[in-house]
């Protein structure tokens, strides 16, 4: 998430900057009035959001864009330590209460319309969009909102049935940042501000890295869900200190020894800039890799180091933009220069308001659009809408608070004459009113939940029904003979909540199949899944596996399931379907028939994409999961697959 709109800082030395002269040690004519702002960091900010917007708008093209985020974070761990520093050195003593009134009204007012706006439109479409949408606003209105979506159990990464505010949950991280750090900036300079106070500071920064990135591991060991481990403050906190961490190791703006002491040598600017364009490099791989390592051939990061890692990549950029260093002639300056550019510096300034309006306005067109729309069309259009909702925010909300105060701006519309007076009333008493109307028609379970809900139900019917003899099978020991047709209880299943929406169809149409399907899950837990299954009902000679709605599909994936399954058992892959905003499952479909083709006599495709395909009526509103009736058509196309690779 951006950096929050920040006070102009001057992170350079406070002794007198060095004349510029001819040669090569002597600093640029423009950086030596450069005090006014952090050079660069608008144009790193215009990278992270630019990642952040290409991740949900086209998530194939850059699967782990949401390492901007984690940008983000270092940015204004960075900036907020720096500015409490610079406070301490100008006044001796950091003023919480003023610290907090500015750090509230310039993200509260931006973030409050912006709700306001989003939830009024929504409450003209009605439906799935409004699911969730009290506890929504409330922890955005509270500032909690992760805290809100965790205990309520939402998962941040079901694209299936996104919730309108999701985004704010990392808003609600840095602000709980900005209420305790200060406590920890005032404990550091307590006994002083000399340079190695400030670097004792640093360590305990680091430090608390460390923790926040170990108990994400231990948590993500331990099966917590990946919601809980990515939105926690304690989970996540390990960017905002890394950046800490950078702020006080060289006592920006602490006091005048400590800066003398920023001086670098020519060898240290020279490394500091190659980091710097290294850590840039590595920050735009990790968007292109993503954790899972689908464009590298597989290669699997655990999603924690992989975050680090990207925030690791963002110090690098920060610490080489920095004045002692991208003043001098060298890799920094360059690197600078580049951030630097005129539209870097216009998408890092309104960073902020891209943010926050682009992924409400994509929820909406999610649910708002016809599912046949061109993705193409639709991204271009949330991304114009949202290009025009952020410039209203920044020119009519962030620059006259930013400069007349949140009074200032107030008393401005007050006083903008008496029809003015009245079509704000107005427009206020129409926004209360749809927001009520919202919150009163926020359903209990989206339509594509009650079809997982009534699926889990029928399933835990059958399972509770079912003979304990018929629990456990015994081992195949040859290839299954051809059958006329292939039975229930010959067959298990490895599926996710597309097929946990059809088990009502499975059953009926095959009594007796085992079946283990769960929400979000993809094809990386084919394996282990089914390792539990044979576990506990032995295993069967069929084995259906579908798994190709939440993610890639590689061909590795493939190969390493049909070697678990031996040359005994037959294997029936399912497709996915879903709408083409869904840009992954052509890929994972394409990946499936190749294989299917390439294995003819062990495996077989049950085509889900091409049986519902003309049948949208069939889906439920997010056009993802089957109703009842697709239900049927879903299991009547895995029993078809079943049929043909048994030879029937």
């Amino acid at each position: 998430m951006p950096t929050f709109p920040l006070p102009q800082l001057t992170l350079r030395r406070s002794g007198p900057v060095p004349a510029a002269s001819a040669t090569p040690e002597a600093p640029a004519a423009p950086q030596a009035r450069a005090g006014r702002h952090v050079a660069g960091l608008d144009g790193l900010r215009a990278i992270a959001v630019v990642l952040v917007l290409v991740y949900h708008l086209a998530p194939g093209l850059l699967p782990g864009g949401m390492v901007g985020v984690d940008a983000f974070f270092v940015i204004s761990g960075f900036l907020i330590t720096s500015l409490l520093l610079s406070q301490h050195r100008a006044t001796g003593t950091i003023n919480l209460r003023r610290f907090w009134t500015r750090r509230l009204r310039r993200i509260v007012p931006a973030l409050l319309i912006a709700v306001v706006v989003v939830v009024c439109l929504a409450a003209f479409l009605g439906g799935d969009v409004l699911l969730g949408v009290r506890r929504q606003v409330l922890g955005a209105a509270t500032l909690v909102y992760n805290w809100v979506e965790i205990l309520a159990g939402s998962s941040y990464f079901d694209l299936a049935q996104p919730l309108l505010l999701t985004n704010v949950w990392s808003l609600a991280v840095e602000e709980q940042f900005y209420l305790l750090w200060p406590f920890v900036v005032i404990a550091v300079l307590r006994r002083g501000t000399s340079r190695d106070r400030t670097r004792r500071g640093a360590w305990i920064c680091l430090a608390l890295s460390l923790l926040s990135a170990t108990v994400a591991l231990v948590a993500t060991l331990t099966g917590a869900s990946a919601s809980r481990v990515y939105m926690g403050t304690d989970t996540h906190a390990f960017g905002l200190m890394l950046g800490a961490a950078l702020a006080l190791w060289h006592g920006y703006a602490t006091d005048d020894e400590a800066c003398e002491t920023l001086a670098v040598s020519t060898s240290q600017r020279l490394a500091r800039g190659v980091l710097g364009w290294l850590g840039l490099t590595g920050l735009l791989l990790c968007a292109r890799l993503g954790a899972d390592g689908s464009q590298a051939g597989g290669w699997l990061v655990e999603p924690t180091l992989w975050l680090v890692g990207a925030s690791l990549c963002a110090v690098a950029v920060v610490q080489a933009v920095t004045a002692e260093v991208s003043q001098y002639p060298g890799p920094a300056r360059w690197l600078t220069a580049v951030l630097d550019l005129p539209p870097m510096t216009w998408l890092g300034k309104r960073s902020y308001g891209l943010y926050l309006w682009h992924w409400p306005v994509w929820v909406l067109a999610f649910y708002g659009v016809p599912p046949t729309t061109d993705p193409r069309l639709v991204a271009g259009a949330v991304m114009a809408l949202t290009l025009a909702a952020t410039e209203l925010s920044y020119r009519y909300v962030e620059t006259p608070i930013r400069l007349k105060g949140l009074k200032g701006w107030i008393g401005g519309a007050a006083h903008a004459g008496p029809r003015s007076v009245l079509a704000m009333s107005g427009v206020v008493t129409a926004a209360v009113l749809l927001v009520t109307l919202a919150f009163s028609a926020q359903p209990r379970l989206s339509t594509a939940q009650e079809a997982i809900a009534s699926g889990a139900r029928a399933l835990a019917s059958a399972q509770a029904a079912a003979p304990s003899e018929t629990t456990a099978s015994p081992s195949p020991t040859s290839s299954p003979e051809p059958v006329a047709e292939v039975t229930g209880d010959q067959v298990e299943v490895v599926g996710d909540s597309v097929t946990l929406a059809s088990a009502p169809g499975l059953e009926a149409v095959l009594p007796g199949i085992a079946i283990d399907a769960q929400v979000s899950r993809s094809f990386y837990a084919a394996v282990s899944t089914l390792q539990e299954m044979d576990a506990s009902y032995g295993p069967r000679p069929y084995v259906v596996v579908a798994l190709a709605t939440n993610g890639s599909v590689s061909a590795e994936q493939l190969e390493g399931l049909l070697s678990y399954l031996g040359q005994e058992r037959r294997l029936v892959l399912v497709t996915g379907y879903g709408p083409a905003r869904t840009t992954w499952i052509p890929g994972a479909n394409q990946t499936i028939q190749d294989y299917a083709a390439a294995h003819p006599e062990q495996v077989a495709v049950a085509d889900w994409n091409a049986a519902i395909t003309p049948h949208p009526e069939m889906l439920a509103q997010d056009q993802v999961h089957p109703a009842a009736e697709g239900g049927q058509v879903y299991a009547e196309t895995i029993q078809q697959a079943l049929n043909t690779v048994a030879g029937a």
